[in-house]
């Protein structure tokens, strides 16, 4: 069940129109449907989809964690199989070695959970844009999380990448007409009890 965001999935379809590469840092608070929309956009597109979500922090999680998740989830989504990665140049450049010439959405979700115990992190991952993911034309990246104050410190003010960001997405509460939308699926809800229900919860999908 997906409803609304057009005018997303509007921007994003352009970026095929570029013939290169393209780099999306999509932001907004948990459970806004950050990830359902990239998800949305690559089966719109008849894109192959890869997603890579960071550990959330706790207990016993740390960068060699964090390297291992990200291993195992290449490896279940690509069916390549891959020793333990020692560093995230290496995890980058497997990942980029699953990537073919067909249309294909990547999104590295949870992006500041998966950087949070490697200071050089950032560092690699702009290498790895610049060197190996921007070479390939049909191929849209995106650094997703709910952090946003990482995505911008890290990537949309960093100098390491200044000018490589296609798209910064913010992605916000549904509207009111999309939030009808949606209740109109099942039972009746009356106008009322739905603007009740938006006082409480706003317009999260999850939520709804």
């Amino acid at each position: 069940m997906f409803y609304g965001r057009e005018n997303e999935l509007s921007a994003l379809e352009a970026l095929w129109r570029k013939g290169i590469a393209s780099l999306v840092t999509c932001r907004g608070r948990r459970r806004i449907g950050k990830s359902t929309l990239v998800e949305q956009f690559a089966k719109r597109s008849g894109a192959t989809f890869i997603k890579l979500e960071g550990v959330a922090p706790g207990k016993g999680v740390n960068n060699t964690v964090q390297l291992r998740s990200f291993r195992d989830q290449l490896t279940r989504q690509t069916r390549h199989s891959f020793s333990a990665f020692s560093s995230w140049s290496e995890a980058f450049a497997s990942l980029d070695g699953c990537v073919g010439r067909e249309r294909t959405v990547l999104l590295l979700d949870e992006i500041s959970w998966m950087g949070k115990y490697d200071p050089a992190f950032p560092g690699e991952l702009k290498i790895a844009w610049d060197n190996l993911f921007k070479k390939h034309n049909r191929l849209v990246v995106f650094f997703c999380g709910s952090v946003s104050t990482w995505i911008s410190e890290n990537i949309l003010n960093s100098t390491g990448f200044v000018g490589r960001d296609s798209l910064d997405l913010v992605v916000e509460e549904l509207p009111l007409s999309v939030c009808k939308a949606f209740w109109k699926t099942g039972r009746e809800v009356a106008t009322g009890e739905m603007l009740d229900i938006l006082s409480i919860t706003g317009g999260v999908p999850k939520y709804l």
